[in-house]
C-alpha cells in the first residue's frame, strides 16, 4: 500500500504493518522516517533487531533464515535491510518475495533502498513487499516545494513558519535539506535556551539572522550542489551572498577541489569502461547526488574535469597570496570558473 513519506513521520502508528518498504533519492527523509519507525517498533515491544546491508556477495540466505527463525526468548523482532542500489538481482528478488509472503508473527521487516525507477517498481519483489505492507517514496524536494518543506519543518519543531524566516532560510539553504534541517534544529535550541516559551516572529527572525550570519559555510555546500547541477542562476546568487559576507573563498575552493577531484576520478573510471553502479558505490554517490554527478559528467568529459582541477589549484594559490587574480578579487576567478563548470561558454 502506497502512502506519503510525511504520513509515516507524523503518525503515531498504533498498528505497525509487517513490512515497510522505504525508497527514494532524499536521504534525509529516508533516515528520519526509518528512525521514527525504529522508535515506534521499540515502543511496541520489538526489542530484537537484525540488520543487513546488501553489498557484493551478500548472503540472501542469512536474511531468509533471520525471517523464518524463532526468537530464542520469544521476543518481537525487527529485520532491517539496506539495499542502496534498489536492485536485489534474481536471488535477492526470490528471497524478498518468499519473505514478504511468509512473514512470521511478531516480526517486522523494514527495507530501505535508494532511488528505484519505474522499471524497478514494476518488478515482482517490489510489488510483493508493497502488497505485504506499506511503501513510501522519499522524493527529492524540488526548489519550488522547498518553502513548503521549510514551513512544515518549522512547525514540527514548535517554531513559527512566518514568511520572513522562510525567505531567509530559502536564501541561504535553497535545495539543501540537511543544512536547512540542522539550522532549524539550532534555531529551536537557541529559542528554547533563551526563554523556554513560545516567541514572536520578530524575535525568531532576529535569532535566525544572527545564526545564519555565523553559518555561511552552509552556503558553500549549497553552492556545490547548484554548481555541479549546472544551475548558473542559483550558483551566481549564492556566490553574491558569500561575497557579501565574511570571506569564505578559501573554504569554498577547498570543498570545490574535493568535489571536482572526485568527479575527475569517477569520469576516468567510466571512460575506462567501469560499471557505473559499482563506480558510484565506490565513491559513495547516493540518492539525489547521482543525478548531479550524471549531469556533470555529461556536461564535461574526463579531460575537461582534469583541466578544471588544475584551475582550482591555481585558485588555491591566488587565495593564499601566491598568485595574482585576473580581476579585482578572488571572487572574479571563482565566478569565471563556476560559469565554466555550469557549462556556460566563456570568451
Amino acid at each position: 500500500m502506497r502512502v506519503s513519506i510525511q504520513s509515516l513521520s507524523d503518525s503515531d502508528r498504533k498498528d505497525l504493518k509487517p513490512v515497510y518498504l522505504l525508497f527514494g533519492s532524499e536521504i534525509l527523509l529516508l533516515e528520519e522516517v526509518s528512525d521514527a519507525l525504529r522508535k515506534q517498533a521499540r515502543q511496541q515491544g520489538y526489542t530484537e533487531r537484525d540488520s543487513f546491508v546488501v553489498e557484493q556477495g551478500f548472503d540472501w540466505g542469512a536474511l531468509l533464515q533471520s525471517g523464518s527463525s524463532m526468537s530464542l526468548f520469544d521476543e518481537k523482532r525487527l529485520i532491517e535491510l539496506r539495499m542502496p542500489t534498489g536492485k536485489p538481482g534474481q536471488p535477492g528478488s526470490r528471497m524478498l518475495i518468499e519473505l514478504a509472503e511468509n512473514m512470521p508473527p511478531d516480526t517486522l521487516l523494514m527495507v530501505i533502498c535508494g532511488a528505484v525507477d519505474r522499471t524497478g517498481q514494476n518488478q515482482k519483489w517490489f510489488k510483493a513487499l508493497d502488497a505485504a505492507g506499506v511503501t513510501a517514496e522519499a522524493k527529492e524536494v524540488k526548489l519550488a516545494d522547498f518553502p513548503g518543506w521549510l514551513s512544515h519543518r518549522l512547525r514540527s519543531k514548535g517554531l513559527l513558519p512566518d514568511q520572513q524566516s522562510i525567505e531567509l532560510l530559502t536564501h541561504y539553504f535553497e535545495g539543501n535539506l540537511l543544512a536547512a534541517a540542522q539550522e532549524i534544529d539550532l534555531l529551536a535550541l537557541n529559542i528554547s535556551s533563551d526563554n523556554g516559551s513560545l516567541h514572536d516572529a520578530k524575535q525568531q527572525l532576529a535569532v535566525l539572522q544572527s545564526s545564519v550570519s555565523d553559518n555561511s559555510r552552509f552556503s558553500v555546500f549549497s553552492y556545490l550542489d547548484a554548481c555541479l547541477a549546472g544551475d548558473w542562476l542559483r550558483t551566481s546568487r549564492i556566490i553574491d551572498a558569500l561575497r557579501a559576507e565574511k570571506d569564505q573563498s578559501v573554504f569554498l575552493i577547498v570543498m570545490l577541489g574535493r568535489e571536482v577531484r572526485r568527479l575527475t576520478q569517477i569520469a576516468s573510471a567510466l571512460a575506462g569502461g567501469a560499471n557505473k553502479g559499482q563506480v558510484f558505490k565506490q565513491y559513495r554517490v547516493w540518492g539525489a547526488d547521482q543525478h548531479r554527478i550524471d549531469g556533470a559528467i555529461r556536461r564535461h568529459g574526463r579531460d575537461q574535469w582534469q583541466q578544471i582541477l588544475q584551475q582550482i589549484a591555481k585558485l588555491d594559490k591566488i587565495a593564499k597570496g601566491r598568485a595574482s587574480s585576473e580581476g579585482i578579487s578572488i571572487w572574479f576567478d571563482i565566478e569565471k570558473l563556476s560559469m565554466k563548470i555550469c557549462g556556460l561558454k566563456i570568451s
